[in-house]
């Protein structure tokens, strides 16, 4: 694992190295959850709310018409299901370092503060821990980590797309990732599912 965050970090710390790149923060909101759930107990899941946050580089492309953007960010995943035996429900959080690329088509007039965005590409990413809680009538009774490598497999790929706005060194934008990889432990079939809202933050001649 430890080699595998390495290689997410070279990707990225080229583009804070050089001036005509720039550095972006981001951060924000998504709502997570899976194709099944990682139990036959559960019934389909829920989406869960869950947070972003990391640090990457914009390479401009084109006279700046297209840009490609790869970050390293830390996101919250998981989901919500009721059991389908009994009264009660089951939380899952998981935490991964996700490596998204994205490559950006910047629509408007570049001498104007504010533009369009539409942007597409896929990610990476590595499970760091998780923890499944389960509680009925409101009352916890059992919580319990997820296994990485036996409950659930530890990385993840997939696909992403989205639109936004850029306005000076902001940039909002909504995503929705889709993954490929089947990341059950277990014999069944369970794909990540996430969307939410972005905001980041382009910073300019740091180096």
């Amino acid at each position: 694992m430890k080699r595998v965050l390495m290689v997410m970090c070279l990707l990225v710390l080229p583009g804070v190295l050089l001036a005509q790149n720039k550095l972006v923060f981001k951060g924000g909101f998504n709502v997570a959850s899976m194709s099944n759930a990682l139990s036959a107990e559960l019934d389909n899941p829920i989406s869960k709310p869950g947070f972003h946050v990391g640090l990457g580089a914009e390479y401009p492309l084109l006279e700046n018409r297209l840009a490609i953007q790869p970050v390293l960010q830390f996101v919250q995943r998981g989901y919500v299901a009721n059991f389908k035996t009994q009264s009660g429900r089951s939380t899952t959080t998981l935490n991964y370092i996700d490596l998204p690329v994205n490559v950006l088509w910047k629509i408007g007039n570049q001498e104007k503060s504010t533009r369009f965005l539409l942007f597409g590409g896929g990610y990476l990413a590595c499970g760091l821990s998780g923890k499944t809680r389960d509680r009925v009538g409101g009352q916890l009774q059992n919580e319990y980590s997820v296994r990485f490598n036996y409950d659930l497999q530890r990385f993840d790929y997939g696909v992403q797309g989205g639109i936004g706005i850029q306005f000076d060194f902001f940039q909002l934008t909504a995503f929705y990732q889709q993954g490929l990889a089947n990341v059950s432990g277990l014999g069944l079939d369970v794909k990540n599912r996430t969307y939410g809202l972005t905001l980041g933050y382009l910073f300019d001649n740091v180096f």
